[in-house]
């Protein structure tokens, strides 16, 4: 399926980590211009935005002056106001603006950073996909132009090109879920009840044994508060770049389980696939949402049979891979790492996932479809 950016009416408040939809912007000239069009796309974003042409000139000025810096790491600068293209063109000629100004005189993407008429500029900060990052206002701690590249060069420090020889193919995701999210979700596997050590899958043919797998689990039973906020997440954040990455419509979901792997119970997995049995045959895909960092020493994800790599995104950041991959999840030798895992599949899969647990299956059975 090609990869078709959500059309610009469909724009809601922006949040980190929610992707930007294909706004309808006009550039300098009065020509329609896409921030999904491949000369622009693919490279973070910095996007100055406010509501007329000469309130946006200070920083679009300190922008232009840096935009070598930005372009150093490789990050975009853009602006947007809500005036006309033609007040817009003649801002950018006389600013001799060596990036777009763009009008936005529909005013969606002003209405989605909830910046109204008459409200003081800000900067919008994107990651290369267009997922909100950052916004950046007048504080008294810099301008938003320095605020803006010193975020670009941070990022970039810390995502240098690299020349890989060896890679899983995971998809890595950022933000799926804010850092108050992950504090409600650890505090509801405080108080849930738990599963200890319980295993669904085959360990690279053979089955698991009792010491492979050392993580205490609570189910987000669904529907559920808990499971229907998280579940809005995966569907708006997760599921578009499954279907971008991998080319699969992720349309059904197992239930979320939180689990804590405990250093001072081991807490560990084995290598294993998971749906290398009849019961799990129907999964395609995997998530691994991690809901702490720093708090814990060890307790990586590895997929051994494509590399060494040790994935371990930051707190709300997620790894999504195929189920049939090896994986296994390093020792936590230290402290208590916190985990949210779920698996996907699609309308294919659901008729195995019936015929092999028809004693489960109730008579609604799109209690486990995703919603879109």
């Amino acid at each position: 399926m090609p990869f078709e950016p959500r059309p610009g009416s469909e724009q809601g408040p922006l949040a980190i980590g929610e992707r930007l939809c294909d706004l309808a912007f006009l550039d300098a000239e009065g020509q329609a211009l896409s921030l999904y069009n491949n000369r622009l796309f693919g490279w973070p974003k910095v996007i100055h935005l406010a509501t007329s042409a000469a309130d946006a000139e200070p920083e679009l000025m300190r922008l232009a002056e840096r935009v070598g810096r930005f372009a150093v790491a490789e990050t975009h600068v853009v602006g947007v106001t809500r005036a006309s293209a033609e007040d817009n063109g003649a801002l950018a000629r006389r600013l001799k603006l060596p990036f777009p100004l763009l009008s936005d005189q529909a005013g969606c993407l002003h209405r989605a950073a909830g910046l109204a008429a008459g409200a003081a500029p800000r900067t919008l900060v994107f990651d290369s996909i267009l997922r909100f990052e950052r916004e950046i206002a007048d504080d008294g701690s810099g301008s938003q132009a320095d605020q803006a590249l010193a975020h670009a060069e941070a990022r970039f420090a810390n995502h240098r090109p690299a020349v890989i020889s060896a890679q899983a193919p995971a998809l890595v995701i950022p933000n799926l879920i804010d850092q108050d999210h992950c504090r409600r979700l650890m505090a509801f596997w405080e108080r849930g009840t738990k599963r200890e050590n319980v295993v669904a899958a085959h360990a690279d043919g053979a089955r698991v044994g009792p010491a492979s797998k050392i993580r205490s689990d609570v189910i987000l039973f669904h529907p559920s508060p808990e499971s229907n906020e998280l579940l809005g997440n995966v569907s708006r954040r997760l599921v578009p770049e499954i279907s971008t990455a991998f080319n699969f419509e992720a349309t059904r979901f197992e239930p979320f389980r939180v689990g804590c792997y405990d250093a001072v119970s081991g807490g560990r997995f084995a290598p294993h696939r998971d749906n290398s049995r009849s019961a799990t045959t129907h999964r395609r895909y995997a998530l691994t949402l991690n809901l702490n960092t720093g708090d814990y020493e060890g307790g990586h994800l590895r997929l051994p049979e494509y590399g060494p790599q040790l994935y371990a995104p930051p707190a709300g950041g997620s790894v999504v891979f195929s189920c049939s991959l090896l994986h296994l999840a390093t020792p936590v030798t230290k402290g208590r790492r916190f985990v949210v895992v779920a698996f996907f599949w699609g309308e294919q899969e659901q008729l195995i996932f019936e015929q092999n647990h028809a004693d489960m299956v109730p008579e609604d059975t799109s209690i486990n479809r995703i919603p879109r």
